[in-house]
């Protein structure tokens, strides 16, 4: 498959020059036509832009011209070219000039005059090691670094690293205002076309960097594509049509290739208007806004963490869009979710234009064919020599092959004109139905693109850690689509034994590598380096091939949970000494939060900013990076109890003094529980994106399975791999009036063996799994679930119950955590109202998400059978208050669409008690923990808490039953949704108590020691969690401690002795025989389950 022209087309060609005799030309020509505009201010857009026009261009080109010359001196003789491709060829170590400095008028101009003299300018990049640096300062022999301030902080490092001299550039003022002589420069294109342009660096994504030099005649070749006819036959339009002429915003980093190329060959060989971020870069969408608010744009090119940031701000979104009137978006370095893109696609075009350091950005099109939602495909100009190798089914790497005929400027990079071939190493996929068109999927080899564009491959990382640390089997980078890379640890404990460390086993273990996990961050550039916030030992053996080698992308599958929260997690993780200094913090008093501040700002820094009291410099001019700002936010949030303070906060506010008053203004504001201030926020976003969603299609009716109906119900399930999942799927097939079954599962895992092999377990019948059920890997929190077109316009077709059962239980997450599950409700509403029958919706909830209404005041009433109000929210945990938020979106939903929805409130779950196979009863949920760790501990606590003393437990085969009774109630009209959701409790109408039950445990000899006060028995686990021993982490109520302490006992509050009372269960009772036929937890049952888990 190709996308190369089948024959040659004809060229029409610009004369042919040299990017100097361009630039001379348009100031003879063109002197007051804009070239550019750069901020005035180096950190804020206040001041405005400064435009510079092709005169001063070519002036202070002349001008850098002469001064290289003076402190410089004259170049060797041009024989004596650079050799980066050939480490045995030694050149003159003068012809190679190193620049680092801000983005502003002189890079370009530097450029073009070390041209000019004889040189050629070496852009490396500020965020690269000094490993890196003096790998790449070596190979090309360069000796001089110009840099436009000697005395920034990382300015000695890298001079000392590479043992090079520094010269200072004079100001862009003194540049434009001091008067010259014009610099001649007599080379013809015929001399000089292969001579070197720039020399920029690969990403360093394989290990060490490597330099990239272009030849002048990349520029020609590129312009005379731009210029080429497009493919008669096909109605497509070129990306240099979009910009062409156009003000466009260039937020890549400038020493990027396609930074630079925004200033060089769009802007001389094109004619755009580059528009350049502060000094400090534009990262964020308000800095976006910002830099619009004081210059119009046509156009902005984008890193996808900005578009990322402007789908999360809908406010930002909308200046952009309406008041800066922002034509397109063109996103590069990096992949987009698709999710994230069409948010922003809804208001401002999205294109994905791809690039690489290697080619520089090839000539791309837009097909007449691609939809709204298909912003991710490109097409290559036939003049690029594109074509797609077969890797996998639907798969293909992208080669370029030379074709002398045309003009290809990814064979004028030096070392890659005589190739055979170029591979890509990118994977594409075909558009279903496009000629020509494709998404980019992923790398053949294993670099990890963050968020960011920034690319890492971790695999020497991983080799030196596993190398450096016997305990440790496997280790394993990851991070794609994340802002940062994480660090998985196989211990030798898990391969060898199965046995899977404990919690403090687990820290101890973190403790331990940590030291090689320094040395590994030595060496890679700020971006890959790993925190220690971020390294997680995992539970469950790698996956590896047949011949040992891990299996990176089903690995990262099997990891997906743990990984999610270990990034969810990352905010609220710090070592015990900032959590020591945190804890003493005095935030009202501004003198303590100014030396918070500082020494938060030092310590991201590593030492560089010991000057920060004294120096007016800002933080990115000490060395701060975006990974670093990120860093730092998250410990001013910690320390100050700040959640609501923004990476905006950082950048807006970029030195000590600005930061610190900015945090001040608003300290009497100060709220601390986060999650408090991001319940009504996060309401009105996901209302609004259910307001999107149009209503229902008049005459379309939603009805219920019943006996006898003459249509069976099809189902769409989700989570169907949990306990209540596989129960559920079974109570399905099993009843009358059900037809077939749609399994929605994230995992492939989530496929006909494994729901076989757990029905099975559980003692449960396999039958009708292979002609009822289809399984369908889906990501709710994406479009269309993240299926095909093909098969979400097939549940829509045929879908008549939607049940929604897929929430992962974890009471350690915050409400953010669970943002990507609110999206995925919001999607499988929107099924709903698109679906052709007007599908009906149960979401499986919590009762949790009433804990609020439980309380054991006097005069409580219990959780009644209706959806609570805002003001009811629940303060227990992220996972309860995201339970509570999902049951206001159903009600909304159900009101504003008239969509039938069914909210479910379970209760405590227990093992199932029916079938002679596995209860089912997870051994990591608190009362199998709590079991474990009393038998551990040898004494259990003689009370469950005001909420589960009163022990009215459903077992998870019968809830089963109780569901579908729910799901297929006549008993109430659905007809009238406009009233909203109606809810069901769940619990076992029959009760018992824990004092009830606890002499059949202490009576077989799993305690020796009687019973204790619950807190009593917190204090024991606490000793025992605070211990550096291995047999503390025996104990699995370890894990669990801070739920036992806050949530179950509410050791905090001890005014409260009474028991809450449990949830109203009315209208369930009156719709569920099976419920009404529950008997009360009793021995029997206990006993069953204890056996299990003690083997």
């Amino acid at each position: 498959m190709t996308s190369a022209a089948t024959s040659s087309p004809t060229l029409h060609r610009p004369e042919p020059d040299l990017l100097p005799h361009l630039v001379d030309q348009l100031a003879r020509d063109r002197p007051t036509a804009t070239y550019g505009l750069w901020p005035i201010a180096s950190a804020s857009y206040a001041a405005g832009f400064r435009t510079i026009t092709y005169h001063q261009l070519a002036h202070v080109v002349n001008n850098l011209a002469w001064w290289i010359l003076q402190h410089v001196g004259p170049p060797p003789t041009r024989a004596a070219a650079p050799a980066a491709n050939d480490d045995d060829e030694k050149e003159d170590e003068q012809f190679v000039l190193a620049y680092v400095g801000p983005n502003d008028v002189r890079l370009t101009a530097l450029i073009i005059a070390a041209i000019k003299t004889g040189y050629v300018l070496f852009l490396t990049s500020p965020r690269n090691s000094l490993a890196a640096q003096k790998s790449l300062f070596g190979k090309l022999q360069c000796k001089t670094l110009i840099t436009a301030d000697a005395t920034l902080p990382t300015t000695g490092p890298l001079v000392e690293a590479v043992q090079a001299r520094c010269l200072t550039v004079p100001s862009v003022d003194e540049l434009i205002n001091t008067p010259c002589n014009p610099f001649a420069y007599e080379r013809s294109f015929v001399d000089g076309h292969s001579d070197p342009l720039l020399i920029i660096h690969t990403s360093g994504s394989t290990g060490i960097p490597k330099p990239l030099i272009w030849r002048q005649d990349y520029m020609f070749r590129h312009m005379v594509g731009a210029r080429q006819p497009l493919p008669a036959e096909d109605e497509v339009v070129s990306i240099e049509q979009f910009i062409w002429g156009k003000r466009v915003m260039v937020t890549v980093p400038s020493f990027h290739g396609a930074g630079i190329m925004q200033y060089l060959l769009w802007a001389i060989g094109l004619g755009c208007i580059p528009i350049a971020p502060a000094a400090v870069g534009i990262v964020t969408a308000q800095g976006l806004v910002e830099a619009l608010k004081h210059t119009p744009a046509d156009v902005a090119i984008l890193v996808p963490s900005v578009v990322a940031d402007l789908a999360e701000n809908p406010e930002l979104l909308a200046y952009c869009a309406n008041a800066a009137r922002l034509k397109l978006i063109l996103y590069i370095g990096g992949d987009l979710p698709q999710a994230v893109g069409d948010l922003v696609a809804k208001s401002i075009p999205v294109r994905c234009w791809w690039g690489a350091s290697e080619v520089g950005i090839p000539h791309q099109l837009t097909p007449a064919g691609l939809g709204p939602t298909d912003w991710r495909y490109v097409c290559f100009h036939p003049c690029v020599g594109a074509f797609f190798d077969p890797v996998s089914e639907d798969t293909y790497e992208l080669v370029l092959r030379p074709n002398k005929s045309l003009p290809q400027s990814a064979f004028a990079v030096k070392g890659q004109e005589s190739l055979a071939e170029y591979r890509t190493k990118d994977i594409f996929q075909p558009h279903p139905t496009v000629a020509n068109a494709w998404q980019w999927r992923s790398r053949a080899d294993d670099i990890i693109v963050l968020l960011n564009g920034e690319k890492t491959n971790p695999v020497s990382m991983e080799q030196q850690i596993t190398a450096q640390n016997r305990e440790v089997v496997s280790a394993l980078v990851v991070g794609t689509r994340r802002f940062q890379t994480a660090l998985l640890i196989e211990p030798m404990q898990l391969a060898e034994h199965g046995k899977p460390l404990s919690t403090s086993e687990q820290a101890a273990l973190i403790e331990r590598i940590w030291p090689s996990v320094q040395e590994a961050n030595a060496v890679v550039p700020a971006h890959a380096r790993v925190h220690k916030s971020l390294i997680a030992i995992v539970d469950r053996p790698m996956v590896r091939a047949g011949k040992g080698t891990l299996q990176r992308a089903i690995n990262v599958e099997q990891y997906e949970l743990e990984i999610s929260t270990l990034y969810a997690n990352a905010d609220v993780s710090a070592d015990d000494v900032h959590r020591a200094e945190e804890a003493h913090l005095d935030s009202s008093d501004a003198q303590s939060v100014h030396r918070f501040v500082r020494d938060s700002v030092r310590s991201v820094l590593d030492g560089a900013g010991a000057d920060l009291d004294e120096s007016t410099g800002t933080f990115f001019e000490h060395g701060m990076d975006s990974l670093m700002a990120l860093q730092l936010i998250r410990r001013l949030r910690r320390g100050l109890h700040r959640p609501d303070l923004g990476l905006s906060t950082i950048y807006s506010n970029p030195t000590l003094k600005q930061l610190t008053a900015a945090i001040s203004t608003a300290s009497e504001e100060i709220l601390q529980d986060s999650d408090a201030l991001l319940l009504e926020p996060m309401l009105k976003r996901y209302r609004t994106l259910l307001e999107q969603i149009p209503k229902a299609k008049d005459g379309a009716t939603a009805r219920q399975a019943e006996p006898g109906h003459s249509r069976p119900l099809t189902v769409v399930l989700t989570g169907s791999t949990g306990t209540v999942g596989t129960f559920l799927l079974r109570a399905l097939l099993d009843q009358p009036g059900i037809g077939h079954i749609f399994c929605l599962n994230r995992s492939k895992q989530g496929s006909h063996a494994i729901h076989e092999q757990r029905l099975a377990e559980r003692g449960l019948s396999v039958a009708d799994l292979d002609e009822r059920v289809t399984f369908l890997q889906a990501d709710l929190a994406n479009a269309k679930l993240g299926l095909g077109d093909t098969a979400y316009e097939g549940l829509c077709a045929q879908a008549g119950l939607i049940i929604h059962n897929a929430w992962p239980v974890n009471f350690n997450l915050s409400l953010s955590a669970f943002e990507p599950q609110l999206s995925g409700l919001v999607n499988l509403v929107r099924l709903a109202a698109e679906s052709r029958h007007t599908a009906s919706l149960a979401f499986i909830s919590s009762v949790s998400a009433v804990a609020a209404q439980q309380t054991p005041d006097p005069g409580s009433l219990p959780a009644p059978e209706k959806v609570m109000a805002l003001e009811d929210a629940p303060k227990m945990n992220g996972y309860a208050r995201s339970k509570f938020l999902s049951e206001l979106l159903c009600n909304a939903a159900s009101q504003q669409l008239h969509i039938p929805i069914t909210i479910v409130r379970m209760g405590q779950v227990a093992g199932a008690v029916r079938q002679s196979g596995n209860s089912g009863w997870n051994q990591k949920e608190w009362f199998p923990s709590l079991f474990l760790g009393s038998i551990s501990m040898g004494c259990f606590p003689d009370s469950l808490g005001h909420q589960f003393s009163t022990i009215d437990w459903v077992p998870a085969d019968i809830l089963a039953d109780v569901l579908v009774d729910i799901f297929t109630d006549q008993t109430e009209s659905t007809a009238d949704e406009h009233r909203g959701a109606r809810v069901f409790n769940v619990r076992n109408p029959n009760t018992t108590t824990w004092n009830a039950l606890l002499p059949s445990i202490t009576g077989t000899g799993h305690c020796q020691a009687g019973v204790v006060t619950p807190s009593a028995w917190v204090r024991r686990l606490d000793a025992i969690a605070s211990e550096d021993r291995a047999d503390g982490g025996e104990n699995p109520a370890v894990r669990l401690l801070d739920f036992y302490r806050r949530y179950l006992w509410n050791l905090h509050d001890q005014d409260h002795t009474m028991d809450a009372p449990p949830m109203a269960i009315e209208r369930t009772m009156a719709c569920s025989p099976a419920l009404r036929g529950l008997e009360a937890v009793n021995r029997g049952w206990l006993e069953r389950w204890t056996k299990e888990w003690t083997g």
